[in-house]
């Protein structure tokens, strides 16, 4: 998915386009961000998995990309493009 994801951004900007020219403020930001949600969802939806049925854990984890779609496109106006469409149906 992220090789798709690239090349479809690569067709549509250049190269020049990705580079974000920021301090190392931002950076440490993301980094915390990134590694905080990460180490936590993962926790949380292992703790969950555990103590639910298997039925339940493929509902989720098969929906999971279009939750994701669908909180980022009511929450925080993210356009329903038909890359972002496609991206959602995993």
């Amino acid at each position: 998915m992220a090789g798709l994801t690239l090349a479809v951004l690569l067709a549509q900007v250049s190269p020049t386009g990705l580079v974000i020219h920021t301090g190392p403020g931002f950076w440490a930001a993301v980094g915390f961000l990134s590694l905080f949600c990460t180490i936590g969802v993962f926790y949380v939806q292992n703790s969950a998995v555990r103590r639910t049925s298997p039925t339940r854990v493929s509902l989720l984890m098969g929906t999971e990309p279009l939750f994701g779609f669908a909180l980022a496109w009511m929450l925080l106006s993210e356009p329903a493009t038909p890359t972002t469409l496609i991206a959602a149906r995993g």
